[in-house]
């Protein structure tokens, strides 16, 4: 095979590629502008609610949030006041230690 005979194959290898290349980009194209068109079916089909929608949801989820931290606040103090009852519980019973029961 002579110089010429492979840059004639690198040259429809490459035009092949390009081909493949411009059909997928095609493709694409034709797939983003399918959901262009669908967004823009929904946005009219609700009227244009769709902002007072994710407005709402954004609205949802911080009530949620807002709520895990009271229950979370809650716990806290419980956890504090067990912490002092276990405190109370063992100077109690370090106290009746070495007493003798009877001598009362």
């Amino acid at each position: 095979m002579t110089a010429a005979f492979h840059d004639l194959d690198l040259g429809e290898h490459r035009v092949a590629e390009d081909r493949i290349t411009q059909i997928e980009i095609d493709s694409l194209t034709r797939r983003v502008e399918a959901v262009e068109d669908r967004v823009e079916a929904l946005q009219v089909q609700t009227g244009g609610n769709f902002a007072a929608v994710i407005e709402g949801q954004a609205a949802l989820r911080r009530e949620v949030r807002d709520g895990f931290a009271r229950v979370n606040e809650r716990f806290d103090v419980l956890e504090a006041k067990m912490d002092r009852h276990q405190a109370q519980i063992i100077e109690l019973l370090s106290a009746l230690v070495g007493k003798n029961p009877d001598a009362n």
